[in-house]
């Protein structure tokens, strides 16, 4: 009994909702400040981050529960893999600087809009993605291939690195709604090292999948649909 309720799916369900909200929503409201956290929540498109944050974590944990048992690739942390962590660096420093107004451009709304707009994309892609890979584990069961990379379906039909294309997205998006010039900033090296990342990632599987990989790699881009 006590095995059952341990193994069961909710607590890593559970740990990925935690997680979320902690990195996404977490970091950037202790570093505006915790004894000021009306002042976080008064403006709308701050309001706003926050309802898809939450609403991202429930999503998450869902999808988590519903995932049937794979192997899951043991993420560490090497010199190929900081930027994965860089976003991190942008989310703190850009809400640390929008509450002080260092290095922050003068009040736009519009303008914050367009970030919460653009890190919706993110969020939608995202979505896609995970669902496309899911369901294919799903539907497929042992015949699932081994890598999401290798799929023909979803965003995988256009692009072989949809999740790090998230990731540039989605600290676009913050970086706007926190109106930081840091943030922005802090594009260009996130940006080199997600392109390095890719460039490393597709020799590995150009070695490991060599009689479907050129196919595949001929068939889609990069990261960015039609262009590379």
């Amino acid at each position: 009994m006590f095995e059952r309720i341990t193994k069961n799916r909710i607590w890593p369900a559970l740990w990925r909702c935690f997680n979320v909200c902690l990195i996404y929503l977490g970091l950037p409201l202790l570093a505006w400040g915790t004894n000021d956290l009306h002042g976080f929540l008064s403006n709308p498109v701050r309001m706003g981050f926050c309802v898809v944050v939450i609403a991202s974590a429930l999503f998450s944990m869902w999808l988590v529960y519903i995932t049937p048992p794979h192997p899951v690739e043991e993420h560490r942390f090497d010199l190929n893999r900081w930027h994965l962590y860089m976003f991190e660096s942008i989310f703190v420093l850009s809400a640390f600087g929008d509450r002080r107004g260092i290095l922050a451009w003068t009040e736009n709304l519009a303008l914050r809009w367009v970030g919460l707009g653009i890190y919706l994309i993110g969020t939608g892609i995202w979505i896609w993605t995970n669902l496309t890979w899911i369901n294919h584990l799903r539907r497929e069961a042992e015949r699932a291939v081994e890598n999401p990379v290798l799929l023909y379906e979803g965003p995988f039909h256009w692009i072989r690195h949809p999740t790090l294309l998230i990731l540039a997205i989605h600290c676009l998006g913050f970086a706007l709604m926190f109106r930081s010039w840091v943030g922005l900033f802090l594009l260009i090296p996130l940006i080199i090292g997600i392109l390095n990342r890719i460039n490393i990632m597709e020799k590995i599987f150009a070695e490991k999948y060599k009689k479907v990989w050129p196919l595949r790699r001929h068939a889609s881009k990069k990261i960015i649909p039609y262009l590379y």
